[in-house]
């Protein structure tokens, strides 16, 4: 009855544990205390418990002990102290060490995984320090736990340097890593020793490993349904195309791919099933299952659901072999008290912090939801259970079905809202129905694919079968998840709140660029970066806009680290307005951009000097150069040139214009070209305006792309000299990464991303 008691009522000792862990985790990463400080602390508290046996007392020194763990896996780690020796710069560096992750591949083609040295020396000199290391190195042939020696530049893990990019840096501290090894080439890695004996990570990648491989017997040739399954059973997800993700995200499935409950759940009920025909007892049977558990989450990449997961079953099934009844909600807060005691940094993982805010939600909302809405299915209540007649009790059995499913998926998405805001910056609405029908459909799918594995074991032709049929649950499940991402109002994109009445955003894309412009609700991009960033920065920034496209894409040249990445803009709908200029070059990205335009049914407008385009009521834009009769040999020649106007700032945008524009400017459009912010890209040639044209402008501010590579990209020193002497601010984008700045009725306020660097008018 326990289970059934009051959430007030019930016996939740682990609840005020996981709670203290939280507070002092958090109250750690806020503060500048030492763990000395803490341990001191936690240490009183325990000594101020003896006499008075208070609980409170116990919570609080646990609270300060995790405090400490906190400090002394972050700051004052042997990781932490490797970055604070290099100084945010790269170094030359020797490393010996031991490979504890399977070496990726990414798109570049280089070899990433990570190291735990034994040895490390920097420029010459020793270091006593044992910490991890990522290793960025040409595809070789290093495997889990094998010892290498490499040679290379260390620095430490770079920050982001445009908003909506990935955060590097804070992912890999979460692990405990602050600092990359990259090596120039095959020869700066040697392979000290090949990985002998046994040990549990190598038998769970080989495992891994043979269980793609079973899972894709008879239909390698669909890999989409390969990866699928890879996702759901595997939690794979790097091979699914990012387009197919997202309609995951927007019905609110994307926790089909995160191995949790419901996979580690199914495998506990197969297991107990077979033992229990096989007429194993109840003991032994816990004493097999509770670490089959655990080996499937270290095979899934041990993650905070995954571990959550097992340890949950696990205390659920030491409790039923006890013959105790065991409190589900306090099962949760175990699991999180021990993972969080095995690494503090999960308590930051949006993994960990959505996988228990769901399931927490579950286990309180669920109940009382299932039966309110049971109520109103069941037959009469006055009407006595000796008296139903056969459809009413079916109608019993079906009301029950019913509101657990529904009571679990509201439970589930009230669990998710808050942080799926946070994260993803939406509000699923198809993801209440979508679930009813996708997670039993996906309980039905990894049924089969245990069925597939088992029967790989005997004969690869058993797993064919067994994998045809899972062919067509996949795409059933594909059809319903596109289905209902294609409804209107599937999801509701929500932004951060934009205050300013014109705000921009210049992106750090040397040598690409991209400008997005707010204003009035209304999202414009000048250029748009590569492919790749694109895909990897500009995305999801939008996403946490509000805007899952842009309004209006206006395309300044042919350069495809500017255009490149309108590519994506082709598939999506709604697709955006395309302005392109009316001038021609030899960019093959442009031309294959026109030829995919003139196949669907994109908007292109072309534009020539003097049209002026309106953004929002505040706000315009205006085409400046060049002239539609211009002849010239380069595409950064034939750049467009444009201001933005708004009621109190003029931003004139040079894209990538060399010494001709400048002269012809000047000559044409002296006029025209004054203004507050000066946006200036980088000319093939290196060439920057010169102090009369700067002059002609006027800028209170420039703002000045600059990379170390190619050779044109850095900024002279002698012309920022030169800016700087005219009395002009100068924002370097080799400091300030992205610029955002924020135009309001009086004047500009303009803020560097990575620096912090500020400027207002």
């Amino acid at each position: 009855m326990t289970g059934k008691a009051p959430l007030w009522h019930q016996r939740l000792p682990f609840a005020g544990l996981a709670l203290a862990a939280s507070t002092g985790i958090l109250g750690a990463y806020l503060s500048p205390i030492g763990s000395g400080t803490f341990l001191l602390l936690s240490a009183i508290c325990l000594a101020a418990w003896i006499p008075l046996h208070r609980s409170a007392w116990v919570y609080a020194a646990v609270g300060f002990l995790f405090a400490a763990l906190q400090v002394s896996q972050t700051l004052e780690s042997p990781a932490a102290e490797l970055a604070h020796f290099l100084g945010g710069k790269p170094r030359a560096a020797f490393i010996e060490g031991i490979v504890r992750t399977e070496p990726t591949v990414g798109s570049t083609g280089k070899s990433r995984f990570v190291i735990e040295t034994t040895q490390i020396e920097v420029d010459g000199e020793k270091l006593a320090l044992s910490c991890h290391v990522l290793a960025i190195v040409p595809s070789g042939t290093a495997s889990l736990e094998d010892k290498v020696r490499l040679m290379g530049s260390l620095r430490p893990i770079a920050p982001p340097r445009n908003p909506g990019q990935f955060d590097a840096q804070r992912v890999m501290a979460q692990r405990g890593i602050t600092c990359e090894l990259v090596t120039a080439s095959l020869g700066d890695m040697e392979i000290t020793a090949h990985a002998a004996g046994l040990s549990l990570p190598r038998m769970a990648s080989a495992c891994r490993m043979w269980m793609e491989a079973t899972l894709h017997k008879g239909i390698s040739e669909d890999p989409l349904v390969c990866n699928l399954l890879a996702g759901i059973v595997l939690g794979v997800t790097s091979d699914i195309p990012e387009e197919l993700q997202d309609e995951f995200r927007q019905t609110g499935t994307f926790h089909l791919f995160s191995v949790s409950g419901l996979h580690v759940g199914m495998i506990a009920v197969i297991l107990w099933q077979v033992f229990r025909i096989a007429g194993i007892g109840r003991n032994a049977s816990t004493f097999v299952i509770i670490p089959t558990l655990f080996f499937y989450a270290l095979l899934t990449g041990w993650k905070p659901s995954s571990v959550r997961a097992a340890t949950m079953t696990a205390i659920f099934l030491i409790g039923m072999a006890s013959w105790r009844q065991p409190v589900a909600l306090n099962s949760l807060c175990a699991a999180a008290f021990v993972i969080l005691a095995q690494s503090t940094n999960e308590f930051f993982n949006p993994g960990f912090q959505l996988s228990f805010t769901v399931v927490a939600a579950i286990l309180v909302v669920a109940g009382p939801l299932q039966e309110r809405i049971g109520q109103g299915l069941e037959p009469d209540s006055f009407i006595p259970v000796s008296l139903w007649t056969y459809w009413q009790k079916k109608r019993h059995e079906t009301a029950g079905h019913i509101a657990g499913l529904l009571s679990v998926s509201l439970a589930a998405w009230i669990g998710s809202l808050p942080l799926s805001i946070l994260y993803f910056h939406m509000v699923s609405l198809s993801a209440l129905v979508a679930n009813l029908v996708v997670v039993p459909l996906s309980f039905l799918i990894m049924a089969t694919a245990a069925l597939a594995l088992a029967g790989g074991v005997i004969s690869g032709a058993i797993a064919i079968v067994f994998n045809n049929a899972n062919l067509a649950f996949t795409k059933i499940l594909l059809v319903i998840i596109q289905a209902s991402a294609s409804l209107p109002g599937s999801f509701l994109p929500i932004g951060n709140w934009q205050t300013a009445p014109v705000a921009l955003t210049i992106f750090d894309f040397s040598p690409g660029a991209a400008t997005a412009i707010q204003s009035g609700g209304r999202l414009w991009l000048l250029d748009c970066g590569s492919l790749w960033n694109f895909e990897n920065t500009l995305t999801p920034w939008m996403r946490s806009a509000g805007k899952w496209t842009p309004d209006t894409v206006l395309l300044t040249h042919g350069d495809a680290n500017h255009i490149g990445g309108v590519a994506m803009l082709m598939d999506q709908n709604p697709s955006p307005r395309i302005i392109d200029s009316a001038l021609a070059d030899r960019s093959p990205v442009r031309k294959r951009l026109h030829a995919a335009m003139g196949a669907t049914a994109n908007q292109r407008s072309v534009t020539r000097a003097g049209d002026c385009f309106e953004i929002s009521k505040s706000s315009s834009l205006k085409i400046l150069d060049p002239p539609e009769n211009l002849i010239a040999a380069t595409s950064d020649d034939k750049a467009l040139i444009t201001l933005l106007q708004s009621s109190s700032t003029r931003i004139l945008f040079l894209s990538d214009a060399g010494p001709t524009t400048f002269e012809r400017l000047l000559e044409n459009q002296r006029a025209e070209i004054a203004a507050d912010i000066l946006v200036l890209g980088r000319h093939r040639s290196g060439t920057a305006p010169e102090a009369s044209f700067l002059r002609a402008v006027n800028p209170s501010l420039i703002v000045a792309t600059a990379a170390g590579f190619p050779s044109n990209e850095p900024i002279d020193e002698e012309w920022a000299a030169m800016v700087q002497g005219l009395g002009i601010c100068l924002f370097r984008q080799d400091d300030t990464g992205a610029v955002q700045i924020r135009m309001g009725k009086k004047g500009f306020v303009a803020e560097g991303f990575l620096n912090a660097q500020k400027f207002s008018r």
